[in-house]
C-alpha cells in the first residue's frame, strides 16, 4: 500500500498547527500551581485571594500582574484555594466571583491603552493605600482616615471626580452611577469638612 501523500502529509500538519494555537492550556496540580506562584508576588497573591474570599480591595498594579500570569493560573489559583484554604466556601458563588474580578481586571488593563492624560497624572499623583480606603468608602461605606482625607484636599476635587468616574466606569460598571458619583461627592464633602477642622493639623 502507497504512503500518504505528501498533501496529505501537510494538510494534517497544518490542521495540527491551527489546533495548537487555539488550544486552551491546562493548569491542574501542585506542579503548575508553584509554577504559576513564582510567577506572581504574595503581596498579589493575599490581595487577589482576599478579594475573592473576604471582599477585599484589589490594586491596580495587582490587576495588571494578575492579568499579565494569565486565567489558567488565575484559575488554578481559585480552585487550589477553593479545596485547601476554604472547602466550606459556597463554591459556585466563589467561582463567580472568581470570575468577576478577573473580568474587572482586564478592564483596568484594557484601560491603561486608552487612559486620558488626566487620569494618568491624577493616579501618579495619589497614595495607593488611600485611594483604596477612598474606594472603600464610596462602594461599602467604610471610613476615611483623617490622614488620607487631607491627601484626597491635597490631591484636588478635579482629580477625586475624575478617578471616581474612572473607578466606576472599569472596577464598577454594574453598580448605579449616579448613587456611586453622589456616594463619591460625600465622601468629598466629609474630607474637606476634616481638612478645615483644627483637629485635623499637627501641633507645633
Amino acid at each position: 500500500m502507497a504512503g500518504p501523500s505528501r498533501c496529505h502529509l501537510l494538510v494534517i500538519f497544518l490542521l495540527q498547527v491551527t489546533l495548537n494555537a487555539f488550544a486552551t492550556p491546562t493548569l491542574e496540580g501542585p506542579a503548575n500551581v508553584k509554577d504559576c506562584e513564582r510567577q506572581f508576588t504574595e503581596k498579589c497573591g493575599i490581595e487577589v485571594g482576599n478579594g475573592i474570599f473576604n471582599n477585599g480591595f484589589l490594586s491596580d498594579d495587582c490587576c495588571r500582574d494578575l492579568v499579565k500570569l494569565g486565567k489558567p493560573c488565575h484559575d488554578t489559583f481559585l480552585n487550589t484555594s477553593l479545596a485547601a484554604r476554604h472547602p466550606s466556601a459556597n463554591k459556585a458563588q466563589t467561582l463567580a466571583k472568581g470570575e468577576k474580578i478577573w473580568t474587572e481586571c482586564v478592564a483596568i488593563d484594557n484601560s491603561d491603552k486608552h487612559e486620558t492624560k488626566p487620569v494618568k497624572e491624577c493616579l501618579e499623583k495619589f497614595p495607593p493605600t488611600c485611594g483604596e480606603q477612598i474606594e472603600k468608602s464610596i462602594y461599602q461605606g467604610t471610613v476615611v482616615t483623617d490622614a488620607c482625607c487631607l491627601d484626597l484636599v491635597s490631591w484636588g476635587k478635579s482629580c477625586h471626580d475624575i478617578i471616581a468616574e474612572r473607578n466606576h466606569d472599569v472596577r464598577h460598571p454594574s453598580v448605579n452611577k449616579a448613587l456611586a458619583l453622589a456616594s463619591s461627592g460625600k465622601v468629598w464633602n466629609l474630607c474637606a469638612a476634616i481638612s478645615r477642622s483644627p483637629a485635623s493639623f499637627p501641633l507645633n
